[in-house]
């Protein structure tokens, strides 16, 4: 676990500007980013959802615990579809790969405003940690979730991660990926996958452990997972107006 903590600070600081922005929901992944980061950049949290959306509520929480600045943009149901529908002119892929990219727009235009050119994202953590159900479901149904773990982790690159950069790059920011790092993965995946999946409740047991060694604020460290989507509360509102505003 030592080890695993010592190779996200290393992948943290190659990531690194003099500022840098860093999408962030108070959830796991992007405050161990800050903790690390904070230590050697000027960091800029940056958090958008609807209003009463529960990653403000652990923003507002972990930014302070951290002593962090944090800009928050609060999405109307009209900014929700607005970006949606720049990200799907940009991607043209589903509505589930492409929902996700409408806070991920939001975040990036926040950060050119504030003019930060690097904006640092947590994807790559659910692949190496365990993070989703799924990976639960495969493993019970007799699949070698080892193999499916490295191969999604390595694909990233021509899916999330890619669609990232593309729309990061559209705004006129760049995006970065702390723990989509080669090192991180060699001692993660060294692991035994049953020990990687200990922490099923939670999800992503080693890198909570990590957290808590690097000094991350509790209330990220125990904060069950909530994908960006759902956290930020704009899954419900692209649900709603599937059959209407986006397909018209």
């Amino acid at each position: 676990m030592v080890e695993i903590a010592k190779e996200i600070e290393n992948a943290v600081h190659e990531c690194l500007e003099d500022k840098v922005g860093i999408a962030f929901s108070g959830g796991l992944d992007s405050a161990t980013i800050a903790k690390v980061a904070k230590e050697y950049s000027d960091v800029v949290l940056l958090c958008v959802g609807v209003e009463g959306s529960e990653d403000f509520i652990y923003a507002e929480k972990v930014a302070k615990d951290l002593e962090l600045p944090l800009q928050k943009r609060v999405l109307s149901r009209e900014d929700v579809v607005g970006y949606y529908k720049k990200a799907m002119e940009l991607l043209h892929s589903d509505f589930l790969k492409v929902e996700i990219m409408a806070p991920v727009y939001a975040v990036c235009e926040m950060a050119r405003e504030a003019k930060v050119e690097v904006v640092l994202f947590g994807s790559g953590a659910e692949e190496l940690f365990v993070g989703y159900e799924r990976y639960y479901t495969y493993w019970n149904e007799g699949k070698d979730l080892d193999k499916i773990l490295k191969d999604e982790f390595e694909t990233l690159k021509n899916r999330d991660i890619g669609m990232m950069k593309k729309v990061a790059r559209k705004v006129g920011v760049e995006a970065r990926f702390p723990f989509y790092n080669k090192r991180i993965a060699k001692e993660v995946f060294a692991v035994p996958v049953a020990v990687r999946m200990e922490e099923r409740e939670l999800k992503k047991g080693l890198l909570r452990e990590a957290a808590h060694f690097l000094g991350v604020p509790e209330t990220a460290v125990k904060r069950k997972k909530k994908a960006f989507q759902y956290g930020s509360g704009v899954h419900k509102i692209l649900v709603k107006e599937m059959g209407n505003t986006i397909s018209s």
